[in-house]
This record gives C-alpha cells, structure tokens and sequence, in this order.
C-alpha cells in the first residue's frame, strides 16, 4: 500500500482512540477521493 503523507494531526486521534479505555465514536468526514478509508485501514 502507499504512504500517507501529511496525516499526523489525523493518525494521531484515531490511535488515540483505539487505545482509550472508554467507548469512543469516530466520525470521518470530508470530500470525496481524499483517502478516508485508506486512513482508517492504515
């Protein structure tokens, strides 16, 4: 897969959020075709 580049601020929430004790609800949002799912798989 590829690289992602310029990402940090976002990749660092959602990490943050997958190591939380409590339940959390992620809402990704924004145009089409700008890799919010390749994002979230990486």
């Amino acid at each position: 897969m590829g690289t992602i580049i310029g990402r940090e601020m976002e990749m660092r929430t959602l990490a943050e959020c997958m190591q939380s004790q409590r339940s959390e609800l992620v809402a990704v949002y924004g145009r089409r075709r700008i890799g919010k799912t390749f994002l979230i798989k990486e």
